[in-house]
């Protein structure tokens, strides 16, 4: 097969293939669009009213004709009185004889000795009458005072306090917790927080409702680490001062001082206050 007829071949179909390109696009451009669907109408459906569904009547009671159509009051009709069977046995039974009470023996008359015989003869100067002279409850109730002061009691004594350290204020590098200064304001908060994280009222004081104050002098380095705590006055009850201390070496440092003060340490004086089951810091 020579190379002419090939390329003859080829350029027939080359030709037969792209009239048949050329008629398929003529085709599909003179073909008519296919309409789209049209949209449906809403149909509108008449509905019957529904008829009220009905309840089932309850069933009437029958009514009982009435022999006549007047009244007549009929006697009331009452059952034979009868005899209580307890009562008739009770009857029955013989009731036992009484026994005859003896004589009882006449008390004797109650000599009283005299009161010179009953009392026990002591020396003046013997040491035996201090024994026995009653013992007075002032050291019970100086205790009873002091573990259990009463609320107005508490004010009074927090008051004592402060007049009575009110000299360490004056010197300048002591305060109260809650004084109103601004320069320690901060400082005094965090330690309030610090303190409030981990201090508590002691279970057995608080079920047998001890109360005090426990006053301290707490001394802070420039690092805000607390020093040294020095016990000014104690609450009364050795459970509630203890928990102070507890408390204080629990906390660890509250930051420094601020930059105004210029001294290497701080001192600060606060009120630990137990009362009613809550404790307050002061």
């Amino acid at each position: 097969m020579s190379d002419r007829y090939i390329e003859k071949s080829f350029l027939v179909l080359l030709v037969l293939s792209l009239l048949l390109h050329v008629g398929a696009g003529v085709l599909l451009y003179y073909l008519p669009e296919k309409a789209p669907p049209a949209a449906k109408e809403p149909v509108f459906v008449d509905l019957q009213q529904v008829p009220d569904q009905k309840l089932p009547q309850q069933p009437r009671q029958q009514e009982t004709p009435r022999q006549s159509e007047q009244r007549v009051r009929v006697p009331r009709e009452t059952a034979p009185r009868g005899v209580d069977v307890v009562d008739s046995e009770a009857s029955r039974s013989p009731r036992p004889a009484l026994r005859k009470s003896l004589p009882t023996p006449q008390a004797r008359p109650h000599q009283e000795m005299p009161r010179a015989a009953r009392e026990t003869p002591v020396a003046p100067g013997s040491s035996v009458t201090g024994l026995l002279k009653p013992k007075t409850s002032t050291s019970h109730s100086l205790s009873q005072a002091q573990l259990y002061p009463g609320a107005s009691r508490m004010a009074k004594l927090e008051e004592s306090y402060r007049r009575k350290y009110e000299s360490d204020i004056a010197e300048g590098d002591t305060r109260f917790l809650n004084s109103d200064d601004i320069q320690f304001g901060s400082f005094l908060r965090r330690l309030e927080n610090s303190i409030y994280g981990v201090w508590r009222y002691p279970p057995e004081a608080a079920m047998q409702g001890i109360e005090g104050i426990t006053p301290v002098r707490i001394t802070f380095n420039r690092q805000g680490e607390i020093t040294a705590v020095k016990l000014l006055e104690s609450s009364g009850a050795k459970v509630l001062d203890d928990e102070v201390f507890r408390t204080l070496r629990m906390i660890g440092p509250v930051g420094g001082f601020p930059k105004g003060y210029d001294k290497a340490e701080f001192h600060l004086i606060a009120f630990f206050q137990y009362g009613g089951s809550r404790r307050s810091l002061r």
